[in-house]
């Protein structure tokens, strides 16, 4: 696992005030050791019963997770345990395809997994989480919002593009970071030009049925 070492500059996220309500697989990914002490934690109960087999003991039973070859850098499927969220009783497990950079979360009671990212934000009450994901070589972050269990309530790049002129590439104006839950419905983030933040951006998520979420940018580059 220790391929993964040169690629976790392109996946950082800082710590922030909600960092109870963050899980991410940075760390798990690199370090056995992290990822053994994250196992230990209860009700956990998750062992690797060899280097590419991770076993999740959920209340209904159990669920094993199979690497898939070849077992290198950007290529084959491996799986990672990153963690337990007490209070929501979900599992983050994270899921690296090729040169994406992913997870799943495991719901404890049944066992079912859903859609995730190799980082997740919950909101204050549990009820949505943002998911974060990296494709290996792209400048920037895929971020989506779903609800816990449930739909898809928005999906996107986490910055702001500028408009593609014809047969030119798509450029990257600024980034999002340090995500974090305002409220139940709205989820903030800096927006940061060339490492310097400038300002705040806000996605409501609130009233979905009436009107996509698009983010509010008080502050540009």
């Amino acid at each position: 696992m220790k391929f993964f070492l040169l690629l976790i500059a392109a996946l950082w996220v800082s710590d922030s005030h909600a960092a109870n309500q963050r899980l991410s697989c940075h760390k798990a990914m690199l370090y056995p050791e992290v990822e053994y002490e994250l196992m230990q934690q209860n009700p956990a109960k998750v062992r690797r019963l060899e280097e590419h087999t991770l076993e999740v003991k959920h209340a209904k039973g159990r669920k094993q997770f199979v690497d898939k070859p070849p077992h290198e850098a950007l290529a084959g499927t491996h799986w990672f345990y990153c963690g337990y969220h007490a209070a929501l009783k979900v599992h983050l497990i994270g899921h690296n395809v090729d040169s994406l950079f992913s997870g799943i979360i495991l719901r404890h009671s049944d066992g079912k997994t859903f859609k995730a990212g190799h980082t997740i934000l919950m909101s204050p009450k549990g009820k949505k989480f943002l998911a974060i994901e990296q494709q290996s070589g792209l400048d920037g972050e895929d971020w989506t919002v779903y609800k816990l269990y449930g739909k898809k309530l928005w999906q996107g790049y986490g910055g702001i593009l500028s408009t593609p002129v014809k047969n030119e590439p798509v450029m990257v104006t600024a980034q999002f970071v340090d995500p974090s839950w305002l409220n139940e419905d709205v989820l903030e983030a800096d927006i940061s030009c060339a490492d310097i933040i400038k300002g705040k951006a806000a996605l409501k998520i609130g009233n979905i049925n009436k009107a996509a979420p698009r983010w509010s940018l008080p502050s540009a580059c």
